[in-house]
């Protein structure tokens, strides 16, 4: 998704005008100056680690030991929902802010962006369509399992919001949505859902379990299957959105 993403800036940063765009030689003094701080940062720190004692006791080896009362049997599970739930949601806060943050930069959608000229201009392979009809249902397939196996092996949302992303970014490829200057409904609840749920049950942990972001008992298994669910398609709406560098997606009509 970095690498999409990395794409789409690149191609919206482009000059439009015809012709070679001219850039600044590089100044070797400023890059020499860059560097040289940067070397001993870098040896500084690698100095220090090797000289460190391993630690009796990790983080690692406490979640560990304390898995069965997170409610799921993943490692990885219990840590990002439960023993450091707070940062979690931190973190989807944080791409919710970006996608906003691109909203407020964005500029008007004035030009065509990736596959639209393809559909447009009606030549597009003929092995396209079969294969996005094939590709689509078993990504989703694979979401879903993912989504469902991070309880008790590696998984979760955000592999699941990952790998639904990337279906985003293949039919905003092929022309299959096309940008849209408003988000609808849906799009809207696929954003803050995550956020609202993650939160919402975060607080009612302080009154059932006596802890914020703490799950009611007997209900932990139950309660992080249902904001993971609501965290992958929080997770991927806003990376295909700002893949897309639009506000929405709307289907392409036939």
């Amino acid at each position: 998704m970095t690498g999409a993403l990395l794409l789409a800036a690149y191609r919206a940063l482009r000059p439009q005008a015809p012709g070679p765009a001219e850039e600044p030689a590089p100044s070797r003094g400023l890059a020499l100056a860059a560097a040289v701080p940067s070397a001993a940062l870098v040896g500084a720190v690698g100095w220090v680690a090797l000289g460190l004692e391993a630690p009796v006791r990790t983080a690692g080896s406490e979640a560990l030991a304390r898995v069965a009362e997170s409610g799921v049997e993943s490692p990885v599970t219990a840590v990002l929902l439960a023993f450091r739930a707070i940062d979690t949601l931190a973190e989807v806060v944080v791409l919710f802010v970006a996608f906003l943050g691109a909203r407020v930069a964005a500029e008007p959608l004035s030009h065509a962006g990736p596959g639209d000229w393809l559909r447009a201009s009606r030549g597009e392979p003929v092995l396209v369509g079969p294969l996005i009809r094939f590709v689509a249902p078993m990504t989703l397939l694979a979401a879903g399992y993912l989504l469902w196996s991070g309880t008790h092996q590696p998984g979760g949302a955000f592999q699941a919001g990952a790998v639904l992303a990337a279906l985003g970014v293949l039919l905003r490829l092929t022309g299959r949505l096309r940008p849209s200057e408003a988000t609808a409904p849906g799009e809207r609840l696929a954003l803050v859902g995550g956020i609202v749920l993650f939160s919402a049950v975060g607080l009612a942990g302080a009154g059932t379990a006596s802890a914020v972001l703490a799950y009611p008992p007997g209900w932990a298994y139950e309660s992080i299957l249902l904001i993971e669910t609501a965290l992958s398609l929080a997770i991927a709406a806003p990376l295909t959105l700002l893949f897309s560098g639009s506000a929405g997606l709307r289907r392409e009509g036939r």
